[in-house]
């Protein structure tokens, strides 16, 4: 079954709603620019960030294209347990980290005037090099995760319009680009509010045709132990969700979050403890009704929409959808799977630029450069950053979920120096440099030529043991951080 038989492409009324999409996040971008006006503005909301902005910030920004398109179609190839293995990881995605290292963040980012985690990891280890290296494997692993982002778009115009895949790639870009521009952090985060908010839509509407279609939970649950009851059980058709998977899965989502360079950004921008301890609850919950319902409709998709195979899968959603509305409101739904992956792109946008005129050019280059100078490049940077993301993207290397997955583990081995240096004042500058440096070099290997000495775990919960194991030994027989430090960060 050929799914461009099957959905029904209507391009102006596509390219109608694609339009009113984008020209109100512009707008938002627009109206941001005028209060961002420094720096601190620019990257971190001058930490001012309420409750409801940072809550539906976070659940968007970690909920991407992947989410609405690539987990609904594992859940319609395995079964009940593709919800299983994903749903909790991401659920726990903010908890986790905002119970770990959350708090202190949020003081030290008040306190020190930090602004990225390269700010704070070169602060801890007194490493202008540490945050040099930090902000440089981020460029290399956050341009692959953005581009990934926007082969989703173009993929989704191509299907429903006809149109060539680099249009739906480079208009979401350029789009994306301007608000970032404009309004930075700030642009960012309002617009997240809009796309979790159409993602949320997205995802109960999605549930509700997608029971209906299915002739209610009975009927559904009945057929799927007809056709086959590995649908309704762990580990899923073919046994494709073994424990040691099971287990990798929900760890890598949820706890290597703490190291993501857009969760720090965000603990960074929050007001105070109050407000992230909130924030957390409503991301919490948004991402957990926003991922049960979105995946259960996969699951549900197998029996109203029998026999898709290969990529035409990853349209279960969309099928959905056009199968039960009509055309402006299915189509206005849909785009809420391209706002998912526009409120990933902008932090990590945000934070590539931050990792190069903050990290790089201010503390590296040009120490004596004003903020206000920072600023002004910062814009330009944007811009060039955005440009790079969206070749990648055009160039296609791989697909979305493998180019994510890289991108997240790379970044995912900084949890090691983030954890030790937050909760050890025995970890050291070497011992951060040789842990990592170890982490991610084993971690490129394991993922492109030996996955076999991941003992069937995912790569990056292997790789961040021997990083942890590494800076812990060369941290215990070199010189740690000065007094004067440790008293600022253990305070």
């Amino acid at each position: 079954m050929d799914v461009g038989t099957m959905l029904k492409p209507i391009p102006s009324v596509f390219y109608g709603v694609l339009a009113f999409y984008f020209v109100l996040m512009a707008g938002i971008g627009y109206f941001s620019a005028k209060n961002t006006t420094t720096l601190k503005d620019f990257f971190v909301m001058s930490g001012k960030a309420g409750a409801i902005v940072s809550g539906f910030a976070y659940f968007a920004t970690q909920y991407s294209m992947s989410t609405f398109m690539g987990c609904p179609a594992t859940c319609y190839k395995v079964g009940f347990a593709g919800l299983s293995i994903s749903v909790p990881g991401l659920v726990f995605s903010m908890i986790i980290p905002a119970l770990l290292v959350g708090r202190k963040l949020i003081k030290l980012g008040h306190t020190q005037g930090f602004l990225t985690l390269a700010d704070y990891l070169g602060d801890r280890f007194e490493s202008n090099g540490l945050r040099t290296f930090q902000a440089l494997l981020m460029i290399i692993f956050m341009i692959p995760m953005m581009g990934a982002q926007t082969i989703g778009a173009g993929v989704i115009l191509r299907v429903y319009t006809g149109a060539p895949e680099w249009v739906g790639i480079v208009g979401m870009g350029i789009v994306v680009i301007l608000y970032c521009m404009s309004g930075g952090i700030r642009g960012a985060m309002l617009t997240d509010v809009i796309q979790g908010g159409l993602m949320l839509a997205t995802a109960i509407v999605t549930f509700v045709v997608s029971v209906r279609l299915g002739g209610g939970f009975e009927a559904i649950s009945t057929k799927l132990l007809e056709l086959n009851p590995a649908y309704m059980s762990h580990p899923g058709v073919g046994r494709a969700y073994g424990w040691a998977n099971y287990v990798s899965m929900i760890v890598l989502w949820s706890f290597f979050s703490i190291s993501q360079p857009t969760l720090v950004t965000k603990f960074f921008a929050m007001k105070d403890y109050k407000v992230m301890f909130k924030a957390t609850i409503l991301g919490t919950l948004g991402m957990w009704i926003a991922a049960t319902l979105i995946e259960w409709s996969g699951v549900n998709g197998i029996v109203s929409i029998p026999g898709l195979q290969g990529k035409d899968i990853d349209f279960i959603v969309p099928l959905l959808l056009q199968k039960s509305l009509s055309p402006v409101i299915s189509l206005l739904l849909i785009t809420g799977i391209m706002a998912a992956g526009m409120s990933t792109i902008d932090s990590l946008l945000i934070s590539a630029t931050g990792a190069i005129t903050r990290d790089i050019y201010q503390r590296r280059v040009n120490p004596q450069a004003t903020d206000g100078q920072i600023l002004r490049l910062s814009r330009y940077v944007t811009v060039i950053i955005g440009v790079i993301a969206i070749c990648f993207g055009v160039s296609r290397p791989a697909t979305i979920f493998k180019l994510i997955l890289f991108a997240f583990g790379g970044l995912g081995i900084w949890t090691a120096p983030v954890l030790l240096g937050l909760y050890w004042k025995g970890a050291t500058r070497a011992g951060a440099f040789a842990g990592v440096a170890v982490g991610e070099a084993l971690f490129v290997l394991m993922t492109l030529k030996r996955p076999g000495w991941a003992f069937g775990f995912n790569p990056l919960i292997v790789c961040w043991a021997y990083a942890m194991i590494v800076m812990t030994v060369v941290s215990l027989v070199t010189r740690r951080a000065s007094d004067k430090t440790l008293k600022r960060h253990f305070a």
